[in-house]
């Protein structure tokens, strides 16, 4: 078994098509290195500078990139880095993309993209004709008559063919830490070798789903041509037609209005309750039961904080229905390998859905200390209205002037204001995160490694 890998790895190392996929995978890696180097760069600056106001109005939150964008950028480019934050949870996103929109997106040159697009390619190509090609060369028959067994020779074709990306996958890797570690030697601590480790690993295991598909098929099939057409055809419908599918299915599943629709479903319905309310309040004054100044604007301020707390309740469902789409989208992707090997990816990396959910968590949990301390400091929770305007109320016949509420800044000390910190997991909490995808990738692993042996065990050698 230990001479026919080390023929056909030697073969492989010669063949034109390892030199060409070299080439390719230092570049990439390369390219990868120096392009997450500058994003990093850039998204620290913009995090380090943007500090947190003490201010009982409102404050922005910051989130902090991941050191392993590199790995598994995550989608993080298109998410929000920072939040502003006012009393009651009113939270609003602070975007800066300034993406060309008029042109198409372009897949981020992570460690992600590379392996599951061009590397499981590459998988592809080295064992569609492992068997077949032996078959049709009339070489398999020889090869039998020598003392190894069907299913020695399988695990040899299948060690050849990881062993082979293996070494190449090295070479990339070697390249693009070098230069990452240039620009940030962070990534050399222990704990974010130990998630590279991992991620090397995981890339492996997801490539080795792609050998064992091919030699599956390779067995089976005599024809070689036949074999890649179809490993090709498999090889889109698994790493590109599924993903990229499951959003739109989890959009005509869940249906869930636009944004846009939801406001202008929401806006006119709580203005014509405002409207309804301050009519009540003007005819509680003719009829004297608001007598005072102080009383017209407490009630104008408690309706307005009624509609206030409509709005943001209502934007609260609708933010929880996008993430439960999120959530469908993801599990129906998760047929995929690809997908799998996506999200495991990113929960060791700390980017992508995941690591925003956690985020918004950490947001919630710093929301009630900031209301909290703003009570504390004011003595009242007063929430920034959507709507700013002002209109007269005729008490005891005096017109007074009441105008919708706003937070109050605390003039006093605010040494003891309450600092946001954002969670980060450990290499722990990120293994069980991604534990259910690991799972998925090992058993598609088991199921075609049974489907490989067992079509070489019944295919005919003749």
């Amino acid at each position: 078994m230990k001479t026919v890998i080390i023929r056909e790895f030697m073969e492989h190392v010669k063949s034109i098509q390892f030199v060409v996929l070299l080439v390719f995978a230092v570049t990439l890696f390369s390219i990868n290195g120096v392009y997450f180097s500058r994003k990093y760069n850039q998204l620290m600056t913009v995090f380090l500078s943007s500090s947190q106001e003490k201010s009982t109005v409102s404050t922005t939150l910051s989130r902090q990139p991941s050191p392993l964008l590199f790995m598994s950028e995550g989608g993080d480019t298109y998410r929000p880095g920072q939040y502003r934050l006012a009393p009651k949870y009113s939270l609003s996103a602070q975007t800066s993309d300034e993406s060309n929109y008029m042109l198409p997106d372009i897949p981020e040159p992570d460690w992600t993209f590379i392996v599951s697009i061009i590397f499981s390619l590459y998988v592809i190509l080295l064992g569609y004709n492992a068997i077949s090609g032996e078959r049709e060369q009339g070489t398999m028959r020889l090869i039998l008559s020598n003392p190894i067994g069907r299913i020695k020779l399988v695990v040899s074709k299948y060690a050849t063919i990881l062993l082979t990306v293996t070494a190449i996958l090295s070479a990339g890797v070697l390249i693009s830490l070098i230069i990452t570690g240039l620009s940030n030697p962070v990534v050399f601590t222990t704990g974010y070798l130990a998630r590279i480790a991992l991620m090397i690993v995981l890339s492996l295991a997801y490539l080795s789903i792609f050998a064992f598909l091919s030699l599956m098929l390779s067995s089976l099939i005599g024809n070689s041509s036949l074999v890649l057409m179809i490993s090709l055809a498999l090889w889109i419908f698994l790493g590109i037609i599924i993903p990229n599918t499951s959003g739109i299915i989890a959009e005509k599943i869940s249906r869930v209005p636009s944004e846009f629709q939801t406001s202008n479903q929401l806006g006119p319905v709580i203005q014509k309750q405002l409207d309804i309310d301050i009519d009540t309040i003007r005819e509680r004054a003719h009829k004297g039961e608001i007598r005072t100044e102080d009383e017209a604007k407490k009630e104008f301020d408690r309706i307005c904080e009624n509609c206030q707390d409509s709005y943001i309740k209502y934007y609260n469902n609708y933010d929880n229905s996008m993430k439960q789409r999120a959530a469908t989208a993801q599990n129906l992707s998760r047929i995929s390998p690809t997908a799998l090997f996506q999200y495991a990816a990113e929960n060791l990396t700390g980017t992508g859905i995941d690591s925003e959910e956690r985020f918004m968590r950490d947001i919630q949990v710093y929301s009630a200390l900031y209301d909290n301390y703003i009570r504390k400091k004011i003595g009242k929770l007063v929430s920034t209205s959507q709507w700013s305007f002002m209109t007269d109320i005729n008490v005891d016949g005096k017109n007074i002037l009441v105008q919708s509420p706003r937070p109050e800044e605390y003039q006093g000390d605010n040494s003891d204001f309450p600092m946001f910190r954002e969670s980060r997991p450990d290499i722990v909490r990120s293994l069980r995160d991604a534990l259910m995808d690991m799972a998925g990738i090992l058993l598609w692993n088991i199921v075609l490694a049974m489907g490989a042996f067992t079509a070489f065990l019944r295919a005919d050698v003749r």
